[in-house]
């Protein structure tokens, strides 16, 4: 079992910074269960593991190696280097270096929702993609993306403005989904247009009393749903589009609006089982 070496110690301290992250191509994972998802996932590359001495020969690390883990790509380190590495207040002893997916190309997550009329396939269900435009907030990206998981999302835009998907918090948050769905990044007011240019239908989730009730019947065919920044909402770009808007009707009182990650997953639920 070899020790951590100063270079990688260097590397995964530059690591929690968006520039190395993207210079590197690599993100950090932290916590056994997120490295046990992904590992039991094998969509992501996992390049590294590393673990504190407490943990040599544990089950948890047996199971990595049974999952495919090679021991040479797993490294000792101290725990005062976990603790300085690590983005969380105590370190758990699990992290690893996983290698960031590439963007999908855009043409191809267009198509991904043509379906020639009378081709569609029996039994088949309709391609939710999901929009995010400004979400900032770490922890509410995170559940997001492990929502969008677990609803069968498949496709994510990222709009200019959202928190960096592979910053610690987020891939924290998502425990172990992170990379798990095709995505593109750039400026939604130029990306959506594409979309519904090919038949996809774009519902924008919003609060006010303009808006149409979620309870509604939904377009059938390909649907993205945008949901906005925590505080400011939809941007004035991406309304300026003219999608149809759709609110999640209140039954209680004394709460002015729902969390951005609450919120998408209830639409999402509802996209899924109420066509």
């Amino acid at each position: 079992m070899r020790t951590v070496s100063q270079r990688q110690l260097g590397i995964l301290r530059k690591l929690k910074r968006k520039k190395y992250r993207e210079q590197f191509g690599l993100f950090i994972a932290e916590g056994w269960h997120t490295l046990e998802q992904i590992a039991e996932n094998k969509v992501l590359l996992i390049q590294e593991v590393y673990f504190t001495n407490d943990h040599i020969d544990s089950a948890e690390w047996q199971k990595l190696l049974k999952l495919g883990i090679s021991e040479d790509r797993c490294f000792v380190l101290s725990n005062s280097d976990a603790a300085e590495v690590s983005d969380t207040e105590q370190s758990s002893g699990w992290l690893a270096t996983i290698q960031i997916p590439k963007p999908t190309e855009l043409n191809s997550l267009i198509h991904a929702g043509v379906v020639t009329k009378g081709d569609e396939p029996e039994g088949s269900t309709r391609k939710i993609f999901i929009a995010l435009d400004e979400i900032q907030d770490p922890g509410n990206l995170g559940t997001i993306l492990r929502t969008a998981v677990w609803m069968g999302v498949e496709g994510v835009i990222f709009g200019k403005g959202c928190v960096d998907a592979w910053n610690p918090k987020v891939v924290r948050s998502t425990v172990g989904a992170s990379g798990m769905i095709p995505y593109v990044s750039g400026e939604l007011a130029e990306l959506l247009p594409n979309f519904e240019s090919k038949g996809w239908n774009i519902g924008i989730l919003e609060g006010s009393d303009r808006a149409e009730p979620l309870s509604n019947p939904l377009e059938t065919g390909a649907f993205i749903w945008v949901v906005g920044n925590e505080s400011r909402g939809i941007s004035e770009e991406v309304r300026a589009l003219g999608y149809k808007e759709y609110r999640i009707e209140s039954t209680g009182k004394g709460v002015e609006s729902l969390n951005a990650a609450m919120a998408l997953g209830i639409a999402l639920y509802r996209t899924v089982n109420f066509s």
